[in-house]
């Protein structure tokens, strides 16, 4: 790690992360709250700054170059599920919570030394992410019609790690891993009511067997570009009994599956999943329900079968078990973005300053981010948060946050603001 010292105020940065833990989902009254908490704890980049608001409280930062050089747009979505667990005797606390509040701190700090950017600065903040990213579309589409043309946009949704792949990196290195695309997103709910036919329980009934199919797919194994690049990336490092099936993925992928079935990288960057969230019920109490309704997530692979083939596959069994389909959201995985573009350069170059002798990979993110919607205006769309994560944070996208980690992570910030 990092033994650079970077000017931070720690305890507003926790101060801050614990006091944005009760925003979950979006609301209006919630999105309100969290804009007056940051307002107040950063008060100089809303002073130096141009707010431009946005669809679902979502809102734009935007500070004027000193020069012609092109944007840097910082994107990040601030609903998150909740942390209840405790972390290396830390709190939990979301991922991209943690690299909102590094990179504002990072900002913060060079505004007070002086700092503007070569071109264009926009922080582009939604609180809508989890729940279709209206917010953040409305920003994208705003951007598009000023044919903003960034640099790179950087998201979280990538991390270091040194607990993934550790028999194909050498002794003591890091994996760093940055997302170059996501996983398709497809959410909504299946509904059943009684039939005049059936009045005891049908409802219900159809509910169960919905779910009970959804049960028996919940998952798909496929390998992606994003993670075919990975492991091909990892064969440069990796011992020589290992570095051919890194190195020609496709075809040894059976055997790693079988491998990896256990393993917490197997549900990150190589399964389509299926989840039921939710079960609602409506009747009198004592007696079945007259409706019932089960909903569900998807997150899938990026590959041949896109949403629109998942949501037949959908439509098809629920019709089938008398059931309807409702679809909420629908976002397609996201393009791959270059690993040959200067910001990929300037990305290595951050994360190499900062931890000592990491092995870099791109991969696909597992994490649903605004990133995807910032594509079009461009294509160099970045996923990486500076923290280091456990395999099973990782996988809940979670981290632990102490004065260490948070001063290497303002540190990345400096550099890549400075880009």
């Amino acid at each position: 790690m990092s033994e650079f010292l970077v000017p931070l105020d720690n305890r507003r940065a926790q101060d801050m992360l614990r006091e944005l833990g009760f925003y979950t989902a979006y609301s209006k009254k919630g999105a309100e709250k969290v804009k007056e908490l940051l307002r107040a704890r950063y008060p100089k980049l809303f002073e130096r700054m141009e707010e431009r608001p946005f669809e679902h409280g979502a809102f734009t930062l935007e500070m004027a170059g000193a020069g012609n050089a092109d944007p840097l747009l910082f994107v990040s979505h601030l609903d998150s599920l909740s942390c209840k667990t405790c972390l290396n005797g830390s709190p939990a606390v979301p991922l991209q919570r943690a690299h909102l509040i590094a990179l504002l701190e990072a900002l913060d700090a060079l505004i007070s030394e002086g700092y503007r950017p070569g071109g264009e600065l926009i922080l582009a903040l939604s609180m809508d992410g989890l729940s279709g990213g209206t917010g953040a579309k409305s920003v994208a589409q705003y951007l598009r019609h000023r044919k903003i043309s960034p640099c790179f946009v950087l998201d979280h949704g990538g991390y270091v790690t040194d607990a993934a792949f550790r028999r194909f990196l050498p002794a003591g290195a890091p994996l760093a891993l940055i997302g170059i695309t996501e996983k398709g997103q497809l959410e909504g709910h299946i509904d059943a009511t009684e039939t005049p036919e059936d009045s005891m329980g049908s409802a219900l009934n159809t509910l169960f067997k919905n779910g009970a199919w959804l049960s028996r797919h919940e998952t798909r194994d496929e390998l992606c570009t994003a993670s075919e690049m990975m492991l091909k990336t990892l064969a440069a490092s990796a011992p020589a009994r290992y570095r051919l099936p890194l190195k020609y993925p496709r075809f040894f992928f059976s055997v790693l599956r079988v491998r990896w079935r256990r393993r917490a990288i197997m549900a990150q960057f190589f399964k389509s999943q299926l989840t039921i969230t939710a079960i609602h019920t409506k009747g009198e109490p004592s007696r079945p329900p007259v409706s019932a309704s089960l909903g569900f997530s998807l997150a899938t692979v990026p590959g041949k079968r896109k949403l629109n083939w998942w949501q037949a596959r959908l439509l098809k069994n629920t019709c089938r078990s008398g059931g309807k389909l409702a679809v909420t959201v629908e976002n397609e995985h996201s393009p791959i973005s270059s690993v040959s573009h200067p910001a990929w350069a300037a990305l290595e170059t951050a994360i190499e300053i900062l931890f000592d002798r990491a092995v870099i990979a791109p991969c696909l993110s597992p994490h649903v981010t605004d990133g995807r919607f910032y594509a079009p205006l461009g294509g160099n769309v970045y996923r990486f948060s500076p923290f280091l994560l456990t395999a099973q944070q990782a996988l809940r996208g979670e981290c632990a946050i102490d004065e260490t980690t948070m001063q290497t992570a303002v540190q990345f910030f400096r550099q890549m603001l400075s880009v």
